[in-house]
């Protein structure tokens, strides 16, 4: 591929993300031979796949809040591949902060990555957004927790028997 087409692909990719054509951006990058597929190429595909999962071709998942953890799993996996190239990449942190966040019950994963975005980019609002965002997911996880041991505890303290074992003949 010369750096040409690549440039023409790469714009191409850009107008089908904007209109949510992820599909066709999927289509298009691994219609390039894996072996020409550099940093670029890959992470582009990575995000087409992660929005597909999240969004749907046209935000079709955009209002009914469903995921589908396929795609979204390749996402991570095809992130993972460029893992070296990318940790120092501000756009790489928000692809794999955004894809874990939506792949995994805990933000605690994703919050690492959205913290390392952040300090790579501190000025970018949408870094500063998902750190936040992750934060507050974590302290309702936090405060989840906590109610269920208070919650287990009450239930222990006013259940006389609670913890004796009953045989019975």
């Amino acid at each position: 591929m010369t750096e040409t087409e690549k440039t023409k692909l790469l714009e191409q990719i850009e107008r089908w993300n904007d209109a949510d054509e992820f599909s066709r951006c999927i289509q298009a990058i691994e219609a390039v031979p894996e072996t020409e597929r550099d940093y670029l190429l890959t992470l582009k595909l990575s995000r087409a796949y992660s929005h597909l999962a999240v969004l749907g071709d046209h935000r079709i998942h955009g209002k009914d809040g469903k995921v589908d953890m396929t795609p979204l799993r390749h996402a991570i996996a095809l992130l993972e591949s460029i893992r070296l190239q990318g940790e120092t990449d501000p756009a790489w942190n928000a692809r794999m902060g955004y894809s874990t966040l939506m792949a995994y019950s805990s933000a605690a994963t994703a919050y690492e990555y959205a913290q390392r975005w952040l300090a790579l980019a501190p000025e970018d609002t949408d870094a500063q957004k998902l750190v936040r965002d992750c934060e507050g997911y974590l302290e309702e996880e936090r405060t989840l927790t906590l109610d269920l041991k208070e919650r287990e505890e009450i239930i222990r303290r006013e259940t006389p028997d609670a913890g004796k074992v009953v045989i019975c003949k």
